[in-house]
């Protein structure tokens, strides 16, 4: 889910912002990662979303709050096996400073739903704040609500 951020961080800096009217746009994209620090060994992931932002700007144009509304899904590879996560819908804010520094990147709602194969299902959801989690890449469990069974994803994807 990070990378979403990070991605429409870019494509936001890149639009002139109009004096007063919210922007709205459309939001299309895959990607791939590597996690590396949530199971004891590296998981791919292959991610794709398709949804729409929203930019608003204060009395001078300048864009102080996004907000964001995507149906994402990721795949999972490890150790030769494959966990496909179920679609999600993903609601981001974003906030930023009069300089355009982000401030606040919060999360709210699903943040991954992965059938595994032991017949349960890995569900994370709850309030996600991903200036909490530092250095990039991605995020499945939130910080505060349901974490999700990490224990069970990994035990899925291990050797």
């Amino acid at each position: 889910m990070i990378l979403l951020v990070v991605a429409v961080g870019a494509a936001i800096f890149a639009l002139p912002a109009a004096a007063g009217q919210p922007t709205k746009y459309p939001l299309v994209a895959a990607f791939s990662g590597v996690m590396t620090d949530l199971c004891p060994f590296s998981i791919n992931v292959d991610s794709t979303f398709n949804g729409h932002a929203l930019d608003f700007v204060d009395k001078n144009g300048v864009v102080v709050n996004t907000r964001i509304h995507v149906v994402e899904q990721d795949t999972f590879t490890a150790n030769g096996k494959t966990l496909v996560g179920l679609p999600f819908t993903a609601n981001q804010e974003v906030v930023y400073d009069s300089s355009g520094n982000v401030t606040s990147i919060v999360a709210h709602g699903i943040a991954e739903k992965i059938p595994l194969p032991d017949g349960s299902l890995y569900i994370s959801a709850g309030w996600l704040d991903f200036t909490a989690h530092p250095g990039g890449g991605y995020v499945i469990s939130v910080d505060r609500g349901n974490p999700g069974d990490m224990a069970g994803f990994c035990a899925a994807l291990s050797p």
